[in-house]
């Protein structure tokens, strides 16, 4: 066997043991997943009258940054990510990223009839130790099953962030860039092709532009966020049925030695002022090439959008 075909052999072999590891890893989910279903988790029935704030978009579009400026405000509580609802219900997600005891959430769901009633009385608790009295969850993947939970939540609102897709694919491609291997941190080396981020982007906005007109959808752009936060938030606070309070924005505006008192982890930049540094980092990050790329999937999208009003910002 020559040189080029045995190398090509112990490729296909590693990559052959890798979708081997990666299956054994995941067959407790899918067990678990599995389980959840056999009893309805997932009911369509099921409601709860929560006022939560549902926060959603493609990764990478600013949903971090709106959960860290409402959990600013004095009512609203909104904590790390759950993925409770965009992706299959595991346990493990919530207790990483909220430091929770797994077992005791899994008790919990064992003894709850469904995934929305779990849902209400896990926002409950958190919210309450908080000291806040209004629940928030971000979680971008919302987006993908907004129709469900606006259902489940009947007094839910749904707050849908946008971002310029070509920005979005630049974060995206490199997204994340540590990953933890034997108890280190080290670089995950990710290079994901702009064509797959832009196909992300365009699948996950399109998403939520379905609902555009539903009385309980909001939509924000997070360019506009960043240049212009108080005039946004004041709308979206109209939106929520909150008042605005300048602490939104300036952290160091507010008086009240307590607004953070709700603080979990995962909230890094929760002090800084909202800035607009990250705009348009395409115009350096992206080849010529990689420019055509994006235009290919997602031009048209990008147009809709008002970001640009024809293909001439391919010359550019």
């Amino acid at each position: 066997m020559c040189v080029s075909k045995l190398s090509d052999f112990y490729q296909r072999s590693l990559g052959y043991v890798r979708r081997q590891i990666r299956d054994f890893k995941r067959r407790p989910v899918r067990q678990y997943e599995r389980a959840l279903v056999k009893r309805n988790w997932y009911d369509r029935s099921a409601r709860s009258e929560l006022p939560i704030v549902l926060i959603g978009g493609c990764g990478r579009s600013g949903t971090t940054l709106l959960r860290e400026i409402l959990n600013r405000h004095s009512k609203l509580f909104c904590g790390p990510e759950t993925s409770m609802f965009g992706l299959p219900f595991w346990p493990n997600n919530i207790s990483k990223m909220w430091n929770l005891d797994e077992q005791a959430l899994k008790s919990n769901a064992q003894v709850t009839d469904n995934l929305v009633h779990f849902a209400e009385k896990f926002y409950i608790e958190q919210t309450n130790r908080a000291g806040k009295a209004r629940p928030a969850d971000k979680t971008p993947n919302n987006i993908r099953v907004i129709g469900k939970l606006l259902t489940w939540f009947p007094k839910g609102r749904f707050i849908h962030i946008i971002r310029d897709g070509r920005d979005v694919s630049c974060s995206l491609r490199n997204h994340p860039k540590e990953k933890i291997e034997n108890g280190k941190i080290v670089p995950s080396l990710i290079n994901r092709p702009i064509a797959e981020c832009a196909q992300r982007w365009l699948d996950d906005t399109s998403s939520g532009l379905v609902y555009r007109g539903h009385p309980r959808y909001h939509e924000i752009k997070y360019e506009d966020l960043v240049t212009d936060p108080e005039t946004v938030l004041r709308e979206l606070c109209e939106f929520l049925d909150e008042d605005y309070e300048p602490s939104m924005v300036d952290p160091s505006a507010s008086k009240d030695d307590n607004m953070n008192a709700g603080r979990l982890v995962n909230n890094q930049n929760s002090k800084e002022k909202v800035s607009n540094r990250s705009l348009g980092r395409w115009r350096d990050d992206l080849t010529v090439d990689e420019k055509k790329d994006f235009d290919n999937v997602a031009g048209e999208l990008l147009i809709a959008l008002g970001y640009v009003d024809s293909r001439d910002w391919l010359k550019g």
